[in-house]
């Protein structure tokens, strides 16, 4: 079966979300070990946090699910964790960066 173009933007966007979130956590984490700065452990952990809500609907609708085709409630909920995770990490590098 041929998947529709949509499809394949989602699984490549995720996929660039998950390549450009990985660089970002690993160069802040990697920057944490040179200088042991508490700031930078947080931001990698900020980062990883806006990452994994950026993925979590590709790991639920391919990973656990099977399928991509949502509900609306299940879509609605979904996307409502999205934006907590990716809201946590950006208060988490927010945070990050006051006291840096």
């Amino acid at each position: 079966m041929t998947e529709p173009p949509e499809f394949w933007s989602f699984l490549i966007s995720n996929s660039l979300l998950f390549i450009a979130g990985g660089a970002l956590t690993l160069l802040s984490y990697r920057a944490y070990l040179r200088v042991r700065e508490h700031s930078l452990r947080l931001a990698s952990g900020g980062f990883a946090l806006i990452t994994f809500g950026g993925l979590l609907d590709i790991i639920y609708q391919l990973g656990i699910r099977g399928d991509y085709h949502l509900g609306g409630r299940e879509s609605l909920a979904l996307q409502t964790i999205d934006s907590l995770l990716i809201t946590a990490g950006l208060v988490v590098i927010f945070y990050a960066l006051s006291r840096y």
